[in-house]
Protein backbone atom coordinates (compact mmCIF):
# COMPACT_ATOMS: atom_id res chain seq x y z
CA UNK A 1 0.00 0.00 0.00
CA UNK A 2 3.12 2.44 0.32
CA UNK A 3 3.13 2.61 -3.26
CA UNK A 4 1.35 5.23 -4.42
CA UNK A 5 1.84 5.06 -8.61
CA UNK A 6 -0.93 4.80 -11.03
CA UNK A 7 -0.74 1.36 -12.01
CA UNK A 8 -0.94 0.05 -8.22
CA UNK A 9 -3.95 2.23 -7.30
CA UNK A 10 -5.14 1.19 -10.53
CA UNK A 11 -4.79 -2.46 -9.06
CA UNK A 12 -5.78 -1.91 -5.63
CA UNK A 13 -9.32 -0.53 -7.05
CA UNK A 14 -9.92 -3.63 -9.60
CA UNK A 15 -9.33 -6.45 -6.47
CA UNK A 16 -11.79 -4.02 -4.17
CA UNK A 17 -14.35 -4.12 -6.96
CA UNK A 18 -13.78 -7.77 -7.35
CA UNK A 19 -15.17 -8.40 -4.27
CA UNK A 20 -18.60 -6.86 -5.25
CA UNK A 21 -21.18 -9.44 -7.23
CA UNK A 22 -22.69 -7.89 -10.39
CA UNK A 23 -21.73 -5.72 -13.04
CA UNK A 24 -23.54 -2.97 -11.52
CA UNK A 25 -22.48 -3.48 -8.25
CA UNK A 26 -19.08 -3.42 -9.54
CA UNK A 27 -19.59 -0.35 -11.38
CA UNK A 28 -20.86 2.22 -8.38
CA UNK A 29 -18.38 0.55 -6.49
CA UNK A 30 -15.48 1.80 -8.90
CA UNK A 31 -17.50 5.37 -8.76
CA UNK A 32 -17.36 5.77 -5.11
CA UNK A 33 -13.87 4.93 -5.14
CA UNK A 34 -12.43 7.08 -8.00
CA UNK A 35 -14.96 10.03 -6.96
CA UNK A 36 -12.98 9.79 -3.48
CA UNK A 37 -10.05 10.02 -5.18
CA UNK A 38 -10.85 13.00 -7.61
CA UNK A 39 -11.96 14.90 -4.50
CA UNK A 40 -8.80 13.97 -2.01
CA UNK A 41 -6.33 14.64 -5.44
CA UNK A 42 -8.36 18.18 -6.59
CA UNK A 43 -7.40 20.31 -3.91
CA UNK A 44 -4.05 18.54 -2.39
CA UNK A 45 -2.09 21.20 -3.25
CA UNK A 46 -4.67 24.14 -3.14
CA UNK A 47 -4.00 27.54 -0.23
CA UNK A 48 -7.90 28.29 -0.49
CA UNK A 49 -9.02 24.64 -1.00
CA UNK A 50 -12.75 24.42 -1.60
CA UNK A 51 -13.08 28.20 -1.58
CA UNK A 52 -12.34 28.01 -5.36
CA UNK A 53 -15.92 26.45 -5.73
CA UNK A 54 -17.10 29.96 -5.33
CA UNK A 55 -14.49 32.39 -6.47
CA UNK A 56 -15.21 31.76 -10.56
CA UNK A 57 -18.83 32.93 -10.26
CA UNK A 58 -18.39 34.98 -8.25
CA UNK A 59 -15.68 36.61 -10.20
CA UNK A 60 -18.11 36.37 -13.02
CA UNK A 61 -20.87 38.07 -10.77
CA UNK A 62 -18.55 41.30 -10.73
CA UNK A 63 -17.87 41.31 -14.43
CA UNK A 64 -21.62 41.10 -15.02
CA UNK A 65 -22.34 43.62 -12.14
CA UNK A 66 -20.35 46.03 -14.76
CA UNK A 67 -21.68 45.47 -17.60
CA UNK A 68 -24.92 45.79 -16.17
CA UNK A 69 -24.51 49.08 -14.72
CA UNK A 70 -22.85 50.11 -18.74
CA UNK A 71 -25.85 49.18 -20.65
CA UNK A 72 -28.80 48.85 -17.78
CA UNK A 73 -30.04 45.47 -18.11
CA UNK A 74 -33.00 44.70 -16.67
CA UNK A 75 -33.20 41.69 -13.96
CA UNK A 76 -37.54 41.12 -13.43
CA UNK A 77 -37.79 43.62 -9.85
CA UNK A 78 -34.75 41.29 -8.81
CA UNK A 79 -31.66 42.60 -7.15
CA UNK A 80 -29.04 42.12 -10.05
CA UNK A 81 -26.49 39.89 -8.06
CA UNK A 82 -29.09 37.93 -6.88
CA UNK A 83 -30.46 37.27 -10.08
CA UNK A 84 -27.12 36.80 -11.49
CA UNK A 85 -25.79 34.28 -9.31
CA UNK A 86 -28.97 32.06 -9.14
CA UNK A 87 -27.99 31.88 -12.77
CA UNK A 88 -24.37 31.11 -12.63
CA UNK A 89 -24.82 28.79 -9.70
CA UNK A 90 -26.61 26.19 -12.25
CA UNK A 91 -24.54 27.29 -15.69
CA UNK A 92 -21.17 26.55 -13.58
CA UNK A 93 -22.30 23.37 -12.77
CA UNK A 94 -23.25 22.17 -16.30
CA UNK A 95 -20.09 24.22 -17.52
CA UNK A 96 -17.71 22.77 -15.41
CA UNK A 97 -18.67 19.16 -15.74
CA UNK A 98 -17.84 19.40 -19.32
CA UNK A 99 -14.99 21.26 -19.01
CA UNK A 100 -13.06 18.92 -16.63
CA UNK A 101 -14.37 15.56 -18.04
CA UNK A 102 -12.97 16.18 -21.57
CA UNK A 103 -8.92 15.29 -20.47
CA UNK A 104 -10.53 12.69 -17.70
CA UNK A 105 -9.49 9.81 -20.38
CA UNK A 106 -6.15 10.56 -20.96
CA UNK A 107 -5.56 11.30 -17.10
CA UNK A 108 -6.64 8.06 -16.16
CA UNK A 109 -4.93 6.39 -19.23
CA UNK A 110 -2.67 4.11 -16.53
CA UNK A 111 -5.97 2.82 -15.30
CA UNK A 112 -7.34 2.19 -19.02
CA UNK A 113 -4.24 0.41 -19.89
CA UNK A 114 -3.71 -1.43 -16.78
CA UNK A 115 -7.70 -2.37 -15.90
CA UNK A 116 -11.06 -3.71 -17.97
CA UNK A 117 -13.22 -1.31 -16.56
CA UNK A 118 -16.33 0.94 -17.75
CA UNK A 119 -14.31 3.68 -19.79
CA UNK A 120 -17.63 6.04 -19.00
CA UNK A 121 -17.11 5.84 -15.52
CA UNK A 122 -14.24 8.08 -16.22
CA UNK A 123 -16.62 11.39 -17.69
CA UNK A 124 -19.11 10.56 -15.11
CA UNK A 125 -16.11 10.88 -12.01
CA UNK A 126 -15.51 14.39 -13.43
CA UNK A 127 -19.17 15.60 -13.38
CA UNK A 128 -19.61 14.39 -9.76
CA UNK A 129 -16.72 15.96 -8.10
CA UNK A 130 -18.35 19.84 -9.69
CA UNK A 131 -21.47 18.58 -7.80
CA UNK A 132 -18.98 19.28 -4.73
CA UNK A 133 -18.58 22.81 -5.66
CA UNK A 134 -22.60 23.18 -6.83
CA UNK A 135 -23.55 22.77 -3.34
CA UNK A 136 -20.93 25.01 -2.01
CA UNK A 137 -22.02 27.45 -4.04
CA UNK A 138 -25.61 26.81 -3.46
CA UNK A 139 -25.33 27.63 0.04
CA UNK A 140 -23.56 30.91 -0.50
CA UNK A 141 -26.89 31.39 -2.95
CA UNK A 142 -29.64 30.43 0.06
CA UNK A 143 -27.13 33.16 1.92
CA UNK A 144 -27.85 36.16 -0.81
CA UNK A 145 -30.87 35.06 -0.20
CA UNK A 146 -31.26 35.28 3.44
CA UNK A 147 -29.27 38.90 2.69
CA UNK A 148 -31.56 40.07 0.34
CA UNK A 149 -34.67 38.91 2.14
CA UNK A 150 -35.84 36.29 -0.41
CA UNK A 151 -37.91 33.73 1.62
CA UNK A 152 -37.74 30.04 0.49
CA UNK A 153 -41.28 28.98 -1.26
CA UNK A 154 -42.63 25.45 -2.08
CA UNK A 155 -41.12 25.23 -5.30
CA UNK A 156 -37.82 24.92 -4.22
CA UNK A 157 -38.36 21.56 -4.17
CA UNK A 158 -38.23 21.55 -8.07
CA UNK A 159 -34.57 22.67 -7.47
CA UNK A 160 -33.42 18.96 -7.44
CA UNK A 161 -35.24 17.80 -10.34
CA UNK A 162 -33.51 20.71 -12.06
CA UNK A 163 -29.93 19.90 -10.80
CA UNK A 164 -30.77 16.32 -11.74
CA UNK A 165 -31.37 17.17 -15.61
CA UNK A 166 -28.42 19.64 -15.85
CA UNK A 167 -25.95 16.42 -14.44
CA UNK A 168 -27.44 14.31 -17.21
CA UNK A 169 -27.30 17.04 -19.94
CA UNK A 170 -23.42 17.85 -18.90
CA UNK A 171 -22.48 14.32 -18.82
CA UNK A 172 -24.27 13.39 -22.08
CA UNK A 173 -22.02 16.19 -23.71
CA UNK A 174 -19.54 15.38 -21.61
CA UNK A 175 -19.41 11.52 -22.87
CA UNK A 176 -19.46 13.02 -26.98
CA UNK A 177 -16.71 15.76 -26.65
CA UNK A 178 -14.54 13.22 -23.94
CA UNK A 179 -14.60 10.54 -26.92
CA UNK A 180 -14.07 12.66 -29.71
CA UNK A 181 -11.41 15.03 -27.33
CA UNK A 182 -9.01 11.75 -27.00
CA UNK A 183 -8.97 11.42 -30.42
CA UNK A 184 -8.03 15.07 -31.35
CA UNK A 185 -7.15 17.71 -29.37
CA UNK A 186 -8.87 20.28 -31.53
CA UNK A 187 -12.27 19.42 -29.55
CA UNK A 188 -10.25 20.10 -26.01
CA UNK A 189 -8.79 23.46 -27.51
CA UNK A 190 -12.35 24.49 -28.55
CA UNK A 191 -14.32 23.74 -25.71
CA UNK A 192 -13.68 26.42 -23.39
CA UNK A 193 -14.79 29.16 -26.69
CA UNK A 194 -18.19 27.01 -26.82
CA UNK A 195 -18.54 27.35 -23.35
CA UNK A 196 -17.94 31.38 -23.50
CA UNK A 197 -20.53 31.41 -26.33
CA UNK A 198 -23.04 29.25 -24.91
CA UNK A 199 -22.88 30.95 -22.04
CA UNK A 200 -23.83 34.19 -23.89
CA UNK A 201 -26.52 32.16 -25.61
CA UNK A 202 -28.69 31.48 -21.94
CA UNK A 203 -29.98 33.42 -19.90
CA UNK A 204 -27.21 34.33 -17.18
CA UNK A 205 -26.94 37.65 -17.51
CA UNK A 206 -30.35 39.02 -18.83
CA UNK A 207 -33.67 37.72 -18.40
CA UNK A 208 -34.99 35.58 -21.53
CA UNK A 209 -37.38 38.21 -22.35
CA UNK A 210 -34.60 41.13 -23.27
CA UNK A 211 -34.38 38.73 -26.56
CA UNK A 212 -35.95 40.07 -29.29
CA UNK A 213 -39.42 38.26 -30.63
CA UNK A 214 -38.02 37.18 -33.66
CA UNK A 215 -35.00 35.12 -32.05
CA UNK A 216 -37.18 33.94 -29.44
CA UNK A 217 -38.52 30.46 -30.69
CA UNK A 218 -34.91 29.65 -31.98
CA UNK A 219 -33.36 31.04 -28.39
CA UNK A 220 -35.45 28.84 -26.64
CA UNK A 221 -34.33 25.48 -28.21
CA UNK A 222 -31.33 25.98 -26.20
CA UNK A 223 -32.03 23.22 -23.12
CA UNK A 224 -29.93 25.91 -20.55
CA UNK A 225 -32.77 28.16 -21.31
CA UNK A 226 -34.98 25.61 -19.75
CA UNK A 227 -33.20 24.54 -16.75
CA UNK A 228 -31.77 27.97 -15.93
CA UNK A 229 -35.02 29.65 -16.19
CA UNK A 230 -36.78 26.68 -14.04
CA UNK A 231 -34.34 27.31 -11.72
CA UNK A 232 -34.40 30.55 -11.55
CA UNK A 233 -37.96 30.66 -10.76
CA UNK A 234 -37.96 27.68 -8.44
CA UNK A 235 -35.63 29.49 -6.29
CA UNK A 236 -35.86 32.81 -6.55
CA UNK A 237 -38.86 33.81 -7.68
CA UNK A 238 -41.27 31.29 -5.98
CA UNK A 239 -42.98 30.23 -9.20
CA UNK A 240 -43.12 26.75 -10.87
CA UNK A 241 -40.48 26.40 -14.22
CA UNK A 242 -41.68 27.00 -17.74
CA UNK A 243 -43.07 23.59 -18.63
CA UNK A 244 -42.72 24.47 -22.03
CA UNK A 245 -39.39 25.41 -22.23
CA UNK A 246 -38.49 22.26 -19.59
CA UNK A 247 -39.80 20.17 -22.13
CA UNK A 248 -37.50 21.34 -24.56
CA UNK A 249 -34.39 20.82 -22.18
CA UNK A 250 -35.73 17.38 -21.50
CA UNK A 251 -35.97 16.16 -25.60
CA UNK A 252 -32.55 18.32 -25.61
CA UNK A 253 -31.30 15.60 -23.02
CA UNK A 254 -32.54 12.44 -24.39
CA UNK A 255 -31.14 13.41 -27.73
CA UNK A 256 -27.88 14.16 -26.90
CA UNK A 257 -27.90 10.79 -24.99
CA UNK A 258 -29.10 8.92 -28.03
CA UNK A 259 -26.59 10.42 -30.04
CA UNK A 260 -23.69 10.80 -27.53
CA UNK A 261 -23.37 7.62 -25.42
CA UNK A 262 -23.17 4.72 -28.84
CA UNK A 263 -20.37 7.19 -30.32
CA UNK A 264 -18.58 7.46 -27.22
CA UNK A 265 -18.85 3.15 -26.56
CA UNK A 266 -17.99 2.94 -30.40
CA UNK A 267 -14.90 5.41 -29.57
CA UNK A 268 -13.54 3.39 -26.53
CA UNK A 269 -12.94 0.62 -27.91
CA UNK A 270 -10.06 1.84 -29.17
CA UNK A 271 -9.11 4.48 -26.49
CA UNK A 272 -5.75 1.91 -25.61
CA UNK A 273 -4.73 2.49 -29.46
CA UNK A 274 -4.12 6.32 -28.67
CA UNK A 275 -3.39 6.98 -25.37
Amino acid sequence: MNDKSPCSRAVYIHEDARENRGGLSRFFTLLRILVNRELKGRYRRSILGPVWAVIQPLLYLLIFMFIRGVLDIPSDGIPYPLFAYSALVPWTLFSGGITRSSMSITQNKAIINKVSVSKELFPIISVSAVVIDFLISLALLFLMMFFFKVPVGRFVLWVPIITILIILLSVGISLGFTALGTYKDDFRFALPFLMQVWMLASPVIYPVGKVPAKWQLFYKLNPMVGLIEGFRNALIKNAAPDFGLLWVSLAAIVGVWIVAWPLFRYLSRYFSDVL
